[in-house]
């Protein structure tokens, strides 16, 4: 899915529909994300591919094309494996880098279209794929994705049970024990400095919590702000704003929950 500048959407856009519907399609083969894992551990060309998935040449070939029209793949000129006739030049295909968070962050980001698009009926359709790339390639996890700025599309593990966020100090760091500090590039200037944290991401009982630690600029969640030192759940495809604006942070939250219902 190819990235670019952001645009208004909308269910009568049938290009943009088309398109999407087209990429789910094609991630929604159990066997096009076989080949994905297998090309993650090496390069292989299509014969190879073939026989590690049981799957004839001819589909193989479709498959790896299908996978080349997404940009999930690229090809370069190999050999082949040994046969009675010798080794013969092949394409050797290999996965883009990264992948796998490549498509997780893609199925994460389409969770959170606008209304209008989801009620074109790819909400079913993005949570089926969810699914199987889930079953197929392992679960992401608790993630978050950055949207806009120096960071744009970096994704963000979150391992630990509390995550301080603000702005980078040099030689500063956040002052709440127990925290892991995610400290975010001094051109995200509207975000508090990490020495007294923007907010604290906190999981608890099971679910994400994220709380305003007295910041200026705020904090919200889908465009709520969320008063100061109250904790506000968050879940799977809801849209943290550290701060509104240009200088702010958008963070994507993914995690193994179905998304969350959000209000309009």
């Amino acid at each position: 899915m190819e990235e670019g500048p952001p645009t208004i959407l909308t269910a009568d856009d049938e290009e943009f529909l088309e398109e999407l519907s087209e990429y789910l399609d094609i991630l929604a083969n159990s066997t096009r994300l076989r080949i994905l894992r297998l090309l993650e551990r090496r390069p292989m060309d299509a014969r190879s591919l073939s026989i590690e998935t049981g799957t004839s040449y001819e589909n193989t070939k479709k498959h790896l094309e299908r996978l080349l029209s997404a940009g999930l793949v690229t090809r370069r000129p190999g050999l082949g494996k040994e046969t009675s006739r010798g080794i013969h030049p092949a394409w050797e295909y290999s996965p883009v880098p990264g992948v796998i968070q490549k498509l997780q962050r893609d199925l994460g980001i389409l969770s959170a279209l606008p209304p209008q698009v989801r009620a074109a009926g790819m909400k079913d359709q993005v949570s089926a794929v969810r699914r199987r790339i889930a079953e197929e390639l392992g679960s992401p996890g608790r993630i978050l994705v950055v949207l806009g700025g120096e960071w744009d599309q970096k994704i963000i593990p979150l391992s630990s049970l509390a995550i301080a966020l603000g702005r980078a100090e040099e030689g500063r760091t956040a002052g709440l024990p127990g925290c892991e500090i995610l400290a975010f590039p001094s051109t995200y200037r509207s975000l508090t400095r990490i020495s007294r944290p923007h907010a604290v991401i906190s999981f608890t009982g099971g679910g994400c919590f994220v709380e305003d630690c007295g910041s200026t600029g705020g904090t919200y969640v889908n465009g709520k702000r969320i008063p100061g030192r109250e904790k506000a759940a968050v879940r799977d495809g809801d849209l943290i704003s550290l701060s509104m604006g240009e200088f702010g942070a958008s963070l994507l939250f993914l995690s193994d929950q179905e998304p969350g219902e959000r209000e309009e």
